[in-house]
């Protein structure tokens, strides 16, 4: 080409060098003059194409933001896990897998001792660590209490890291970079006894004092506290460090959704438009719990307050989740002026009529709610119903504690057998699944599992309601199409071995036979 067509085409080949217009569709950052040098630079360039930079400043430390424009649903990060372990209060589990045993389903590794659950998971790479460890010791394990927390497991996952550091290098490099938060960890309560049962514990047992010292040990406890994910495709659940991952910051109304894969790779995806410059997040806490609940979580395991748009919005984006009823006969609400002051705990303020109450008056309240949602029945459609009832008086209808139960109602009324459930009971459950929906799509939009099973639940009573009418219109057909377009694509990447996967696999049944009946009428 001429130097007027350079001009024109400053972008280069990545393979041939010559001026390129195809733009790579993943990062948008390299280009290629055609398809054939795109497949023949994909093997160099997979391994760097992502649709985000990894960034660093003194308050975020290492952050991701996305390079270019990110369409709800679209992958962002899928990567497998740089170590995974049992979680902190773990009953026995095999090693290998990670699933729970007890002594008719498990046998003792012939090196070590630890229960596994038979020959391939005692051969697992994953078990190489503490099997290595406890047979240098010169004395087996013997595990003979099952079903119960094992103090024993709280140091596996801590065990595992330190052998990345010992022996495989290019894990520790990526590990050691992980945020720990040891100078704050120190000042809390938890520390000594973390320091006796984990790093004491290793140093002692495993006969490691002269390789690690108990500084380093509590650092990758750390790490594995504040990166740790809970991984549910185990029961118990088990907890993954990942890299990539590790770099998402913390919001409680993120932008991105985290699911993982049935071989426990972690799955990111943008749950809204991203903008290219946008950080990419997501929730370290329950979105459903309230603010108070998820700022204390995040500072006793995470060592930060929150300060996000969501906790400095005491309305919660205007859905009162946390909210209180006036006492007077207004028909308003209370609310503190903010969630983020814990020096003055400022009085909650009706919004309507101006009444005040204590903060201390509202915590009592709130606590002996919480005792009565505690000892809830909640297999019994008839005690939340009841719940419900007796404490809508003082709360909101979005009230956290509200949406717990409403959410649990969903899922109990035509659970069994769905065609002798009352008419009450059927319109009940499809008032409570529009109005969860309404309010996680605005507090939680991206929880898509929870958005999904609910959405699932009101298909089951649009298509019940439909059928008690004897209606079989299209437009009763379309609209249950709908839900359940929408609830596969919320839970799509849902593996089948969790609950979620399963109804995923129901409603594209569900939706082959809606299609089969549309061509029938047409």
């Amino acid at each position: 080409m001429d130097a007027k067509s350079d001009e024109i085409l400053p972008n280069r080949c990545e393979v041939c060098e010559k001026p390129a217009l195809h733009k790579c569709g993943g990062c948008h950052k390299v280009y290629y003059c055609d398809k054939k040098h795109q497949r023949e630079h994909w093997k160099q360039h997979k391994s760097v194409c992502k649709p985000f930079k990894i960034s660093e400043d003194a308050v975020l430390g290492r952050h991701l933001v996305a390079t270019r424009a990110i369409k709800p649903g679209e992958i962002i990060i899928q990567e497998a896990p740089l170590i995974w372990g049992p979680s902190f209060n773990s009953i026995p589990i095999c090693l290998g897998c990670g699933k729970a045993i007890d002594e008719t389903c498990s046998k003792p590794c012939q090196r070590c001792g630890w229960p596994v659950c038979g020959d391939l998971c005692e051969k697992s790479p994953s078990h190489i660590p503490e099997c290595r460890y406890t047979s240098q010791r010169g004395e087996k394990i013997a595990v003979k209490v099952f079903g119960v927390p094992h103090p024993i497991y709280k140091c596996i996952t801590v065990l595992r890291c330190l052998y990345q550091k010992q022996f495989l290098p290019k894990v520790w490099k990526k590990l050691e970079t992980l945020e720990h938060h040891w100078e704050e960890h120190k000042s809390t309560a938890s520390y000594e006894s973390d320091r006796v049962t984990i790093a004491e514990f290793i140093r002692r047992f495993f006969k490691l004092a002269s390789i690690f010292s108990e500084e380093e040990i509590m650092k990758v406890h750390g790490s594995t506290v504040v990166n740790g994910h809970e991984v549910p495709l185990t029961e118990p659940f088990h907890v993954a460090i990942y890299s990539s991952a590790s770099m998402l910051e913390h919001n409680c109304g993120p932008n991105c959704s985290k699911s993982f894969t049935s071989q426990g790779h972690i799955l990111i995806s943008a749950a809204k438009n991203i903008q290219a410059g946008d950080h990419l997040s997501i929730c370290y806490s329950d979105p459903l719990w309230g603010t108070p609940s998820r700022r204390y979580f995040l500072h006793e395991t995470k060592f930060f307050w929150c300060h996000c748009d969501r906790c400095e919005d005491p309305t919660e984006f205007g859905t009162n989740f946390s909210a209180i009823k006036c006492s007077k006969s207004c028909e308003g609400y209370l609310l503190p002026v903010t969630f983020t002051d814990l020096q003055n705990l400022p009085d909650w303020v009706c919004g309507k009529c101006g009444k005040t109450m204590s903060f201390y008056s509202v915590h009592d309240t709130l606590e002996r709610i919480g005792r009565d949602l505690y000892d809830l029945d909640k297999s019994s459609i008839e005690d939340c119903k009841d719940f419900l009832k007796t404490h809508q008086e003082f709360l909101h209808e979005n009230h956290y504690y509200c949406t717990e139960v409403r959410y649990t109602l969903c899922q109990l009324i035509g659970q069994r057998l769905l065609q002798l459930t009352s008419d009450e009971d059927l319109s009940l459950k499809l008032q409570h699944c529009t109005s969860l929906e309404k309010l996680l799509k605005i507090i939680a939009p991206a929880e898509k599992r929870a958005l999904g099973l609910i959405l699932f639940e009101k298909h089951v009573a649009v298509t019940e309601i439909a059928r008690r009418a004897g209606l079989q219109k299209i437009t009763d057909l379309e609209e249950s199409k709908n839900i359940l377009l929408e609830v596969v694509e919320l839970l799509k990447n849902e593996p089948e071995v969790l609950p979620e996967g399963k109804i995923c696999k129901q409603a594209v049944q569900k939706l082959k036979d809606i299609e089969a009946l549309l061509q029938t009428d047409k």
